[in-house]
């Protein structure tokens, strides 16, 4: 075989190794992702974890098994590894403001909500933009803010995006807090227009109902809810769930 061939394949064989090496954590969040769908946890943790020890793991692989640390109860672990990201990212990227946002989510599961609500204020004086406007708009509604001043403030993310599913179940949930059914009612509309995934929309929507006296659709809004998932913040828990259904098929009754 003459040399040049020899060095040929080498190279070729160096180009493969490199790209199966530089493939390997996109290939292990897939893993990660199914297994979790699965209901496989632990297995699903070896490979999200897998994926952000990888030498070419981009910050994306990180935030996954981030977010995975989130869902697992585990948020301090998740924001010590954002921080160590975070450092490594330059000032007024994207990637540093989406990490910074995943900060401020684990923040406000250790319970440090005011830190959490101002990193997203200091982000949303420099960027505008959909995810940053319906974490801080939920955040205050959790928090329990001025719900008018906070009206205002989800009421202007809207005019940013009008298609946004959070910011859309923001501004009806804020609605429903401020005793405004009808307005409530004509935003959760839109909300279940986009199939929300999790309970906490259905539920909302449920008590707006019940409100205004549609009991029949408050009851299928309130199955919904029990049959999705609630969201990693939640207001509620799924006794909540649960004693809504039975307060609306009394009110029915």
């Amino acid at each position: 075989m003459p040399p040049s061939t020899v060095i040929f394949l080498l190279l070729l064989a160096c180009v493969a190794l490199w790209i199966f090496f530089k493939m390997r954590p996109g290939y292990f969040v897939g893993r990660g992702n199914a297994e979790w769908l699965k209901g496989n946890e632990e297995q699903a943790a070896r490979y999200f974890e897998k994926a952000a020890r990888e030498p070419y793991a981009k910050p994306q692989h990180k935030h996954s098994y981030a977010y995975y640390l989130m869902k697992s109860g585990k948020p301090e672990q998740a924001e010590r590894l954002l921080r160590a990201e975070l450092a490594n990212t330059k000032p007024g990227t994207l990637v540093r403001m989406q990490t910074e946002i995943h900060i401020a989510t684990a923040m406000w599961l250790q319970g440090e909500r005011d830190d959490a609500i101002e990193l997203l204020e200091r982000l949303h004086e420099k960027h505008k933009n959909s995810v940053i406007y319906g974490n801080l708009g939920y955040f205050r509604l959790l928090r329990g803010d001025n719900l008018e001043e906070t009206l205002e403030f989800n009421k202007e993310a809207c005019a940013f995006n009008d298609n946004d599913i959070t910011i859309l179940d923001n501004l009806a949930q804020n609605y429903y807090l401020l005793g405004r059914y009808e307005e409530a009612a004509e935003w959760y509309a839109k909300v279940m227009a986009r199939q929300p995934k999790y309970a906490e929309s259905h539920y909302f929507y449920a008590k707006t109902l019940k409100e205004l006296g549609r009991l029949e659709e408050a009851k299928e809004q309130a199955r919904l809810a029990a049959e999705k998932p609630l969201a990693m913040i939640t207001p509620l828990d799924r006794a909540a769930v649960e004693a809504l259904q039975v307060d609306i098929e009394k009110a029915a009754r």
